[in-house]
């Protein structure tokens, strides 16, 4: 996102906390609606933007921790801007753990999940695709943990969310989906296999 300069004054601190609550709203909203979800990326950056400077202010680090867990609940296929929403959502909670007498215990378990996503894009990024570690009961295409496939998702998703317009989100759309990001990834210079092809045995609808 371009630089700006940010003010601190109570007014601009609270539209600042509003800016967030509304990315992760939209967010949230194209995720249950099933829309295009390549608008989260920037959604996504936008947070990471206004609440890192939300988490130098004491009194505000709970909204930054709130908007930095909805978005990164919300954000899929984009390991790397996941890892440093994770980041910061690390910080602030070590900033407020700093400032409490008892320790907490989702520090611990989210410097693990940091700690993971890190190797991960370590082990994509050297092409040790077997070395990738997830906590999915489901195998995964191992190129989506790749800086090529981050590139260019979004404008996939872009291009099979626009192909599949006039069919009905019910049973039997994520067939239709992969078949289309299938095809939009190719054309854009990437073999994906679906869940689907990953996951011969289990049965979707």
């Amino acid at each position: 996102m371009e630089s700006k300069e940010l003010l601190s004054t109570p007014e601009a601190l609270g539209s600042y906390c509003q800016i967030c609550e509304d990315a992760c709203d939209r967010a949230e909203q194209i995720l249950q609606e099933q829309e295009d979800p390549s608008e989260i990326t920037s959604l996504a950056r936008q947070v990471l933007f206004y609440a890192t400077y939300l988490a130098q202010f004491d009194h505000l680090l709970n909204a930054a921790y709130l908007a930095t867990k909805r978005m990164a609940d919300c954000l899929f296929d984009h390991p790397r801007l996941l890892l440093e929403i994770k980041e910061l959502e690390l910080d602030v909670l070590y900033d407020v753990e700093a400032q409490s007498p008892y320790s907490m215990c989702i520090t611990t378990d989210l410097q693990a999940e940091v700690d993971r996503l890190r190797a991960n894009i370590q082990a994509a990024d050297e092409g040790r695709f077997d070395d990738i570690v997830t906590d999915s009961h489901l195998r995964h295409d191992p190129v989506e943990w790749t800086k090529a496939f981050e590139d260019v998702i979004d404008e996939a998703e872009h291009r099979a969310y626009a192909a599949l317009t006039d069919v009905p989100r019910g049973m039997g759309f994520c067939f239709a989906y992969w078949q289309a990001r299938r095809q939009a990834l190719s054309e854009l210079g990437i073999e994906w296999r679906s869940p689907g092809a990953m996951n011969p045995h289990v049965l979707f609808d």
